[in-house]
């Protein structure tokens, strides 16, 4: 039997990573009893991009930190949800929305002065 090493979230940090995701437009995925190696957690998050699919992110909850561990690179401790965060969108800034992508529901039938 392995260790645990990743616990559950608690329930307000899975509604704030939840929002987050959802303006970042991505999708939040709870595994559960999620399981890597030699290694066992209770509860991993996943953050995939809405478009492709793709995992970009996994994490997990240790006692005295959360991770987050890139599809490539090196994991990453924070001291809470909202540090990861906020360390996260610093390295993936929102997506702006580009004039392109705004249209009209109606034209005006008049102009305002």
């Amino acid at each position: 039997m392995n260790a645990i090493k990743g616990y559950s979230f608690r329930i307000a940090d899975l509604m704030l990573v939840m929002a987050w995701s959802e303006a970042q437009s991505m999708r939040m995925v709870v595994r559960l009893d999620h399981g890597a190696g030699t290694e066992d957690y209770e509860e991993v998050l996943a953050l995939h991009s809405a478009e492709t699919d793709a995992c970009h992110w996994v994490i997990w909850n240790e006692i005295e930190s959360v991770v987050v561990q890139p599809l490539i690179g090196r994991s990453r401790r924070y001291p809470s949800v909202f540090d990861a965060l906020e360390a996260l969108e610093a390295l993936e800034p929102c997506r702006r929305i580009a004039q392109t992508q705004i249209r009209a529901t109606r034209w005006p039938n008049t102009c305002r002065g």
